[in-house]
């Protein structure tokens, strides 16, 4: 089901706005210690659920040479990372927030 987006207009400037609705299969792997919104997945893409229980990406980012990602507004390089990861074990209860 398709819904037409709605337009929110600025002076000057005009933005289409739309809800999309994505379906996502993710294999969680590695935890963060922590962290407990952001995993690896088994293709090595970084992950964050939101408070509403959707899954963001986050993108990989480099910062002057470094490669890291950025955890709850601190960036993380690689190498600082690594320490961190622990593998996810799954249990049957939900996740806290």
């Amino acid at each position: 089901m398709r819904r037409k987006p709605f337009f929110v207009t600025y002076p000057n400037k005009t933005i289409e706005l739309s809800k999309r609705y994505i379906q996502l299969s993710v294999c969680r792997v590695w935890d963060i210690e922590g962290y407990p919104n952001y995993f690896f997945d088994a293709d090595g893409q970084l992950y964050r659920v939101t408070l509403r229980g959707d899954l963001k990406r986050s993108p990989r980012l480099v910062k002057r040479y470094t490669q890291g990602y950025i955890l709850k507004s601190k960036f993380f390089s690689l190498t600082k990372l690594r320490p961190l990861l622990r593998r996810h074990t799954p249990t049957d209860r939900l996740m806290d927030f």
